[in-house]
């Protein structure tokens, strides 16, 4: 079993995550204690144990298995995670990784897809980029008007001010980088420093498991919680702004080292 140890840095992320679980401890669970003391990432036994199940199980009329297309050794296969979102020539649109999940189940297993919000997508996605961990984000943003389109129009939803609030991505992710948000320094979301504050590469580590919330969630979702917050009304999972803003947001990290699940606050 895979589990890696948690650095220094993760080690802080912890601390800060057991401070606040003080004033909080409702949302740490009892399980989620126990492994953070032994310095284990819960998003990566996620992942093995849910979405590894998932990924080597038979499902559907054709009772076929994610594994029975796919080795998780082959690192032909492994390096395409990276790409995602990805233009699919079939459906002529760029597609996140878990609608390519989606279309996998529909057209090689011959079932019901998981839904983009159900645990079972979530775990299968998560596993993937775990088995991905340590190759290269690498979407494309330019090949063909499709996906020059989606590119173009994820940066519109970045920096398009909208809500109660009037806030964009933009304003917390570069203008307002360097200041602090809810006791949370305001960093990029690139790879490169923007105001003298290193990028996070943020897609490189998403699935993460969010500590304060004792679950693995989905770029995706993180961005719903981010335009709640935010008092946006919440783009839908799967929608053409949602797999663009994705697209957007990922290649700002191309070139970044997947490192997923992700540990963060």
């Amino acid at each position: 079993m895979k589990i890696t140890k948690i650095g220094i840095s993760g080690v802080l992320s912890v601390l800060i995550s057991l401070s606040l679980a003080k004033a909080q401890p409702e949302a740490i669970s009892p399980e989620d204690w126990a492994l953070y003391q032994e310095g284990i990432n819960p998003g990566e036994v996620f992942a093995e144990e849910v979405g590894g199940e998932l990924f080597n199980k038979p499902m559907g009329k054709a009772n076929k298995s994610c594994a029975s297309c796919h080795n998780p050794d082959d690192m032909k296969f492994v390096s395409q995670i990276g790409k995602y979102p990805k233009y699919q020539k079939e459906c002529n649109k760029v597609v996140s990784l878990q609608q390519r999940v989606q279309m996998c189940q529909a057209k090689y297993q011959k079932m019901k897809p998981f839904s983009l919000k159900s645990k079972e997508n979530v775990a299968i996605v998560t596993y993937l980029k775990y088995i991905a961990t340590g190759t290269k984000i690498d979407v494309d943003t330019s090949s063909n008007p499709v996906v020059k389109e989606y590119y173009e129009y994820g940066r519109k939803v970045f920096t398009t001010k909208r809500g109660k609030r009037y806030l964009s991505c933009q304003v917390c992710h570069e203008f307002a980088v360097g200041r602090r948000l809810r006791m949370q320094w305001l960093k990029p979301l690139g790879k490169g420093t923007l105001n003298g504050v290193q990028g996070t590469s943020a897609a490189a580590h998403w699935p993460g498991y969010r500590m304060t919330k004792s679950k693995v969630f989905t770029i995706e979702q993180r961005f719903q919680q981010c335009m709640k917050n935010a008092g946006m009304k919440k783009l839908p999972l799967g929608s053409k702004e949602m797999v663009a803003l994705e697209l957007y947001v990922t290649s700002l990290a191309n070139g970044a080292e997947i490192n997923a699940p992700g540990l963060v606050r």
